[in-house]
């Protein structure tokens, strides 16, 4: 099934995408390439069986890639959470984690710091849950806006899930962490910056190469 929008569109799956968004300097050939590659991607399908698919599908794609990014940011969300059963060892739904979306850089504790460092120092783009996971606190429910903390055990878990976030969540709080990192301390401000600045120019031009598609 083609999403039809960014809420369908997961942090993990935008994440495989992002590689084929850079379509400059590319042939005709190459670009037919690219969009098949997208549609497998989206799929969850063969490249092979990619190039079956109906026209009206890449279309769909082709459609979706267009949509411009969402800018409006959500300040508490929910994520599905789930657990490893012992016997199967296999992941199984355990209701869903709420959070609230840290808009004060000073919330920031000094794991969350070196959290989100990490995760842009190795790769900003492949690693945006890891930052997204920092830059939360999680909450007892949007009735309940009590903060708590996750145990050590469970953090890896609960990071992993945001990689199911929807990237119309995930992406305005991206590019917003450019004026939340202005708060941080004088030490790490300028390579955040930086790093960040970066993030944000390459998902820009994400959109503007999609563009330019249309006329080659």
């Amino acid at each position: 099934m083609i999403p039809k929008n960014w809420d369908e569109v997961s942090v993990d799956l935008f994440v495989k995408l992002y590689p084929t968004f850079k379509n400059k300097d590319l042939g005709l050939n190459e670009i037919i390439e690219q969009k098949q590659l997208q549609l497998s991607m989206i799929k969850g399908i063969s490249f092979k069986d990619a190039e079956n698919c109906l026209e009206t599908e890449a279309k769909e794609v082709k459609k979706l890639l267009d949509t411009p990014l969402p800018t409006k940011i959500v300040k508490y969300f929910s994520l599905p959470r789930y657990k490893t059963n012992l016997e199967t060892g296999e992941k199984v739904s355990d209701g869903k984690t709420t959070y609230r979306f840290n808009i004060d850089a000073n919330e920031l504790n000094s794991s969350g710091y070196v959290g989100i460092m990490n995760a842009i120092k190795e790769d900003p783009i492949k690693n945006l849950h890891a930052t997204l996971f920092n830059l939360a606190t999680p909450v007892y429910s949007l009735w309940r806006l009590k903060s708590y903390e996750f145990s050590n055990a469970e953090v890896g878990d609960r990071m992993e899930e945001f990689k199911q976030m929807p990237i119309s969540i995930a992406y305005p709080i991206a590019v917003f962490f450019l004026n939340l990192s202005k708060a941080l301390i004088p030490v790490t401000e300028d390579y955040l910056m930086e790093s960040l600045r970066k993030m944000e120019k390459e998902l820009i031009e994400t959109k503007a190469d999609l563009l330019d598609t249309d006329g080659q």
